[in-house]
């Protein structure tokens, strides 16, 4: 606490008191005046890990259900003993939506493939199917409790929402339909009030919609990027938006149609796939929507439907950041809780902002082997000297220190590199170069950063990247880590450290931002979540090669852009532009402004146009 400052230490003990008596309430089950919600959880929904060389390897986190959770104790939103624990849905009840034909060759491989995709061992998929069928139940049993006045008007399943399934089969992830076996469970217990689906995840709930396409009584409501199941039905609306799709328009067209529906149906029960593969950051996803964008999107949902009684399921949402967004929506709803939740990246900035208070101005500034003296009676005897401060305030030993305190140099003697060597080359052609070699001989290069100081559009200070090469030239690619398109060797392993480290930088000198210029599709996809381009239209071209590439691995996109993607006789290739990470809070409320995102979604709507519709996932439907 040495290094906090009374803010923060005050806002700390604020948080923990309130924290503490959100806890003592929720053990008591006492939340006079609040919102409540029940939660469905089972510890069985922890998914499968993918082998390590398939595609979706890192993409599905198989403890979002759990990250929930935990979040939701820890913030005293309800207690461990409030869990509600479902039972795994019988062949009976699975029955009632799909074929038996269907249900009784689960266990074959090319189902399997089909619905997950390759890379599944026999075990694997046996886990999925039991993962998904688990998860069945909790829907049914969610539904079950949110018909009964005896629960709260919101029932929360920390899993379900697998919208793609059909009776006939299953594919994209979707083993069953959740939500549709729910309904039809209703059903045959004696519900006969109307219902309404309310899909928000990126994807069409194609599968929902064709299950209940001559059902009446049931509305499904889709705000999705495009529509794959094309067939009219009788109580359906389908609203495609496109690619690439920001807060503003997203929120407009759920505020512009979603009162005037539940207004219709009038249901007696809500299902809402609370999808949040329409995060910025989500790692299959093509939009861009904000944590707080969807978080506003739970909340307006929450308010139309009112009084009427819901249940929520997880849906899409990919990568480890995934969880938050839906975490946020359930603190909301169990405890009116509505503060932010840090991404991954956020929490590093900020302990690296933390980190940046403990270094001493004299570390940072000061060479062991530097003569202020010398320095000083030169400038008056005429002389000359040689630029030795990196942005004219660090010292070579100043960023020796940055270097060995962030973990730089950790990182690479783990990796075997005993005595890596530091070299400036501060009168740089391009700006100024730092070097890391993996020791004195310098034969081998590890880092190389050439950094400039550059200004935004709109005159804003801009730490400009004008190179920056990770490389690890003692290992060779392997099958499961091919190399990118311009790499020659395996990366480093420690690339946000370095971004960090650039961090940390842009807040002691007061940069509002970083900027780079991509060669490659794959090096802004690594900022996914945080960067934007300073030109709408460069923004919209980022978002098309996102729609087009969608579902494949990151080696696959980048080098299909670099060679180029054919339709018809246009050609779409990666086009290099300059691309912001945001630092500063003026430059941050710009990408956010409600022009800009206007202005990015008529270009990439009129540019999507030329090249035909995208795939959001490797697998077909079901013959």
């Amino acid at each position: 606490m040495a290094n906090l400052t009374t803010a923060d230490i005050l806002r700390h003990g604020i948080e923990s008191a309130f924290r503490f008596q959100r806890r003592l309430r929720a053990k008591l089950n006492v939340l006079p005046n609040m919102p409540q919600a029940t939660i469905v959880f089972h510890e069985g929904y922890e998914g499968i890990e993918r082998s390590a060389g398939d595609i979706e390897r890192n993409v599905a986190d198989h403890e979002r259900a759990q990250k929930i959770l935990n979040y939701l104790c820890y913030e005293g939103c309800m207690d461990a003993s409030q869990i509600v624990t479902p039972k795994t849905a019988t062949i009976n009840q699975l029955s009632l939506i799909h074929d038996f034909s269907y249900l009784s060759q689960l266990n074959e491989p090319e189902v399997g493939e089909r619905i997950f995709g390759q890379g599944l061992s026999a075990d694997m998929q046996r886990a999925g199917v039991e993962q998904q069928r688990l998860m069945t139940g909790g829907t049914i049993r969610a539904a079950r409790m949110a018909i009964s006045n005896v629960y709260p008007r919101r029932i929360i399943n920390l899993g379900g929402g697998f919208h793609h399934a059909y009776p006939e089969g299953g594919y994209a992830f979707c083993v069953f339909n959740d939500v549709a076996i729910a309904v039809d469970h209703l059903r045959k217990h004696g519900f006969d009030k109307p219902i309404l689906i309310i899909d928000l995840d990126l994807h069409q709930g194609d599968g929902t919609k064709k299950i209940f396409e001559h059902d009446k009584s049931v509305v499904t409501y889709s705000v999705h990027a495009e529509t794959w199941y094309e067939a009219e039905a009788e109580a359906n609306y389908d609203i495609a938006l496109g690619p690439g799709i920001g807060d503003v328009a997203y929120l407009n067209a759920i505020r512009s149609t979603l009162p005037n529906v539940v207004h219709r149906v009038q249901p007696g029960l809500v299902f809402y796939l609370a999808g949040v593969d329409v995060a910025e950051d989500d790692e299959l996803g093509d939009w861009r929507i904000s944590h707080d964008g969807i978080f506003a999107r739970d909340c307006l949902v929450d308010q139309i439907v009112g009084k009427r009684r819901m249940v929520v399921v997880t849906a899409g949402g990919y990568g480890r950041n995934a969880w938050r967004h839906t975490a946020r929506f359930c603190g909301y709803l169990t405890a009116k809780l509505t503060k932010p939740i840090a991404s991954d990246n956020e929490r590093l900035m900020w302990f690296m902002r933390r980190l940046s208070k403990t270094f001493q101005v004299h570390d940072l500034t000061s060479d062991q082997n530097e003569n202020e003296d010398d320095d000083f009676f030169g400038l008056f005897s005429g002389q000359t000297t040689k630029r030795t401060r990196l942005f004219d305030y660090y010292s070579y030993y100043g960023v020796e220190c940055a270097l060995e305190r962030v973990g730089v140099f950790e990182h690479l003697r783990k990796l075997g590199f005993v005595s890596p060597r530091l070299e400036f080359d501060l009168d740089h052609p391009n700006g100024q170069a730092i070097r890391l070699f993996a020791d004195e001989a310098k034969k081998i290069l590890l880092v190389e950063a050439v950094l400039d100081e550059k200004t935004t559009a709109n005159n804003q200070k801009l730490l400009w990247i004008e190179w920056l090469l990770l490389q690890n030239p003692t290992h060779s690619p392997s099958a499961e880590r091919l190399l990118l398109p311009g790499q020659t060797h395996p990366g480093l392993g420690c690339l946000h450290r370095i971004v960090g480290l650039l961090f940390l930088v842009c807040v002691r000198l007061k940069f509002d931002s970083i900027g780079f210029n991509p060669a490659h599709y794959h090096v802004c996809s690594l900022a996914r979540g945080q960067g934007y381009f300073e030109n709408p239209a460069d923004e919209a071209h980022y978002r098309v090669a996102q729609a087009l590439t969608s579902g494949m691995s990151l080696q696959q996109a980048s080098q299909m852009l670099c060679d180029g993607i054919r339709h018809g006789a246009q050609i779409f290739k990666w086009v290099p532009a300059r691309m912001i990470i945001p630092i500063s809070a003026s430059a941050k409320a710009y990408p956010r402004s409600a022009d800009y995102q206007r202005e990015v979604e008529k270009i990439a709507a009129i540019e999507f146009k030329k090249f035909g519709r995208s795939r959001h996932h490797r697998q077909n439907k079901p013959n």
